[in-house]
């Protein structure tokens, strides 16, 4: 898909939040000035609910097909050239395909992306270590990681 088959109104984004024991996937931007890691996900098109949007988005970058569970975060865009858009950042869980395989405009030659894109599992306890845009929802992973992990060994303590 090139820019002109997107619609100029989309005011929604969603994320997909992907993490599989103690790591989570992400996608790592590389460009001639910047590297940065992303969660993977886009724009909700206008015929398209938040799920099926993701499930999408998550088909044609990662290759995957998804289960999208509870909503982790929403929080504005901070992007200027999208300002006024809304982020929904879903906990995901991966249920098929082959991480690797998208082939959305992401991966296409001639379409407006620059740069490469890298799909990458990174260790949770790396995450504070390494750019993840936005660094807001960066930081409620990790808060959110430390508090499972104390829970854990509350629990264990007691056994």
């Amino acid at each position: 898909m090139n820019m002109t088959n997107i619609p100029q109104k989309m005011t929604e984004r969603v994320r997909a939040i992907i993490i599989d024991t103690d790591r989570i996937l992400l996608i790592h931007r590389v460009k001639v000035d910047d590297s940065y890691w992303v969660i993977p996900g886009g724009a909700v098109e206008s015929s398209e609910t938040h799920e099926q949007s993701l499930k999408r988005e998550c088909l044609e970058e990662l290759g995957v097909d998804i289960v999208m569970h509870n909503l982790f975060l929403q929080r504005p865009c901070d992007k200027p050239e999208i300002s006024g858009h809304q982020e929904f950042f879903y906990l995901c869980d991966v249920v098929g395909g082959q991480i690797g395989t998208g082939e959305g405009p992401e991966f296409q030659a001639g379409t407006h992306y620059k740069g490469e894109y890298r799909i990458e599992w990174v260790s949770l306890k790396d995450l504070p270590k390494i750019n993840l845009k936005p660094e807001e929802v960066k930081n409620k992973i990790v808060e959110q990681t430390i508090l499972v992990k104390i829970n854990r060994s509350i629990v264990e303590a007691a056994s």
